[in-house]
């Protein structure tokens, strides 16, 4: 006769409050400090995934990407800059195929299309409410085999601003690119993670301030 531990749920409850608690505490501490510490490892870390992918001639690098129709994400982000809140809603797809797979871990990706809302609490400000529109490849990088399986996730991709400015700043141009690094955790259909986005529009024109968001990222998998 096959049982069941009773406290399994409980533990497992008590698990993902204490690591969304961490993780909250963890990004509003993030959007209080420079807010560009992050961006070379975002940036870095998604080139050197991308490049990976093309190597092993997986998705987004061939002319016929195999998507996951199982593997369908909805998420909200939610997050700051000082005093610039956004939040963020985004349907995912997952790709087929891994890009990689090991024995204890594997990199996973998705195309992420995303549409943010930001709104400035700071007063007489030339524009203090705008939206975003993103398209992301995200590539994730796995641990295999566990109850709640952590992960590191990073991306970049075009996004498109409805006005230059953000606040006081001139962003120059209304077609920007999001760089993404994220932590967090998968626990069932269910996660939740820490989210940097980092958006300027790669020098293509001055002036090119960027913009950091740090985010508490919640997703489910349909």
């Amino acid at each position: 006769m096959h049982s069941s531990n009773p406290f399994k749920h409980v533990k497992r409850s008590i698990q993902l409050f204490t690591l969304s608690l961490s993780l909250f505490f963890f990004s509003s501490a993030q959007a209080q400090k420079a807010p560009n510490d992050l961006m070379p490892y975002a940036i870095v870390g998604s080139i050197a995934s991308l490049v990976f992918a093309c190597y092993q001639g997986k998705t987004p690098c061939t002319l016929d990407p195999k998507m996951n129709s199982n593997g369908l994400v909805f998420s909200f982000d939610r997050g700051q800059d000082n005093q610039l809140l956004q939040e963020r809603v985004a349907i995912g797809m997952d790709w087929a195929e891994a890009i990689y797979e090991g024995k204890y871990w594997r990199l996973q990706g998705r195309w992420d299309l995303s549409f943010h809302h930001w709104h400035s609490e700071r007063s007489a400000v030339k524009n203090d409410s705008g939206y975003i529109i993103g398209l992301t490849p995200i590539f994730r990088y796995i641990l295999k085999d566990d109850e709640i399986t952590p992960y590191i996730e990073m991306g970049a991709g075009p996004h498109f601003l409805d006005s230059i400015y953000i606040e006081d700043e001139n962003k120059s141009t209304q077609l920007q690119f999001g760089d993404h690094l994220g932590i967090g955790f998968i626990a069932g259909r269910v996660e939740v993670g820490y989210r940097y986005i980092h958006i300027s529009n790669a020098n293509i024109e001055l002036p090119n301030p960027g913009t950091d968001f740090h985010n508490l990222h919640f997703a489910y998998r349909f």
